[in-house]
C-alpha cells in the first residue's frame, strides 16, 4: 500500500504559486492583490500540455466548449487559492533552501520506487525539471505554513492503532536498498548528437555508426574504470558517485536509491541488484539508461513488516493527513474572510457556471 500523499495531491493545486509578469492586466483581485491575465494564460498553457487535455482534440480550441469552461473554472479557483496562500507565506516569512529541495525530491523518488521511476513519470506527464523544482518549492512552503499554524504532531498510540488496523498494507515484497553510479550511454542519443554536429552532412551512415560505436566503447571503458576504483575502495563509493554519475539527483546523495522492490527498476538493473549480496559491487550492468555500477546496502525480506520498521513511514503518513486537513481548514477560513474582486466578469464563478449550463443546453438541443 502506498501511504504517501503529498499536499500537492490534496485537492489544492499548489503548483500554480509562481506567477508571471508578462501581461499585468488584472482579471481578479484578492485582498487588493492582482491576479493577472498572464498568470491565467500560463496556468492554462501548462494544463493544455497534459496528456489528458491533448486527447481532447478540437474541444481545447474553443474557449466556450464544456471542457475549456470547466478548465477555466478550476484554474480560476486555483489562482485564488494560490494568491491567498502566497499572502500567508509572505506574512510568515517562509523560505526554502536548496538542501530542502533535494531532500524533498529524494523523499518523493523513494516513495514511488526510484529516481528512474520518477523520471519516467515526469516524461509521461510532460513535466519539466524546472516545473518539478517549482512544485517542490511550493509544496515545502505550504508544508511549513501548515506546521507554523496548526498542531500536526502524531502520538505513538495513533501510530500503533493505525498499524494494527492496516496490517495487510505492510505485507511487502522483497526490497533492496542500493546505490549506483550511472555512466549514461544511449546509442540513439549519441547518434542524434553526431548527426546534429555534422552540419554539412559529410558523414556517411557507416561513418556515423562507427562514431556511435566508438563513443559507446568509450562510455563502457569509463564504467569499467570507475568499477575498478570502487572495488579497490568500496567505502568511497559515494564519492565516486558524486564525481562520475550522470544520475545527478542520486549522485548528490552518493548514488543512494533507497529501498525499492524488483518491479520498480528496469529488468537488467533489477536482475543484477536482486542477485547481489549486501556490500558487494556488481559487474557493469547495461540498461537503456546506460552503464551502471551497483552496490547493495541492505535487504528487507518479503512478509509483514514489524511495527518498528514502518513506524516512521506511518508517522509521516499520519502527519501528512493532519497537514492536509489543517490546510483545508486554514484555506476555508482565509477564503471566507478574503476580499475577492472580479475585474473581468467572465471569471466570476457564477458567470462561468451559467456558460457551462448554456453549453450543455445547446448540446442537448442539437441532439434532438
Amino acid at each position: 500500500m502506498k501511504l504517501a500523499k503529498s499536499l500537492l495531491t490534496a485537492g489544492l493545486s499548489i503548483g500554480l504559486l509562481t506567477g508571471c509578469a508578462l501581461d499585468k492586466t488584472a482579471i481578479i483581485k484578492v485582498n487588493g492583490e492582482p491576479i493577472t491575465r498572464a498568470q491565467y494564460e500560463k496556468a492554462l498553457n501548462q494544463q493544455l500540455k497534459t496528456p489528458q487535455m491533448q486527447q481532447m482534440g478540437n474541444q481545447t480550441k474553443d474557449p466556450n466548449s464544456f471542457v475549456m469552461l470547466m478548465t477555466k473554472d478550476r484554474i480560476t479557483n486555483e489562482l485564488i487559492v494560490k494568491t491567498i496562500l502566497e499572502q500567508q507565506i509572505r506574512e510568515h516569512k517562509i523560505t526554502v533552501s536548496n538542501d530542502e529541495i533535494k531532500a524533498k525530491r529524494k523523499e518523493i523518488a523513494d516513495k514511488i520506487g526510484s529516481e528512474e521511476r520518477l523520471q519516467e513519470i515526469l516524461k509521461q506527464n510532460n513535466v519539466s525539471e524546472s516545473q518539478l523544482k517549482e512544485d517542490l518549492i511550493n509544496e515545502i512552503k505550504v508544508d511549513k505554513l501548515v506546521t507554523a499554524t496548526a498542531d500536526v504532531k502524531v502520538s505513538d498510540k495513533e501510530i500503533s492503532d493505525f498499524y494494527n488496523s492496516n496490517k495487510a498494507s505492510f505485507d511487502r515484497p522483497e526490497r533492496v536498498k542500493a546505490s549506483h553510479i550511472l555512466i549514461e550511454a544511449n546509442p540513439d542519443k549519441i547518434k542524434q548528437e553526431i548527426i546534429e554536429a555534422d552540419k554539412n552532412g559529410k558523414l556517411s551512415a557507416e561513418q556515423i555508426d562507427a562514431k556511435v560505436k566508438a563513443k559507446m566503447d568509450e562510455k563502457m571503458a569509463l564504467a569499467k574504470k570507475v568499477r575498478e576504483e570502487a572495488l579497490k575502495n568500496p567505502e568511497k563509493f559515494a564519492e565516486l558517485a558524486k564525481k562520475y554519475s550522470d544520475d545527478k539527483v542520486s549522485a548528490a546523495n552518493g548514488g543512494d536509491l533507497g529501498f525499492f522492490p524488483k518491479e520498480a527498476m528496469v529488468k537488467p538493473f533489477a536482475d543484477a541488484v536482486f542477485s547481489l549480496k549486501p556490500d558487494t559491487i556488481s559487474e557493469v550492468v547495461v540498461s537503456d539508461f546506460g552503464n551502471h555500477i551497483i552496490i547493495v546496502k541492505d535487504r528487507a525480506a518479503k512478509g509483514l513488516q514489524p511495527l518498528d520498521k514502518v513506524k516512521d513511514e506511518i508517522k509521516s503518513f499520519l502527519e501528512q493527513q493532519k497537514k492536509i486537513s489543517a490546510l483545508q481548514k486554514l484555506f476555508e477560513g482565509l477564503k471566507a474572510s478574503a476580499k475577492v474582486e472580479y475585474i473581468d466578469e467572465s471569471f466570476r464563478p457564477d458567470n462561468i457556471q451559467n456558460a457551462i449550463r448554456s453549453n450543455i443546453q445547446a448540446q442537448q438541443g442539437a441532439q434532438k
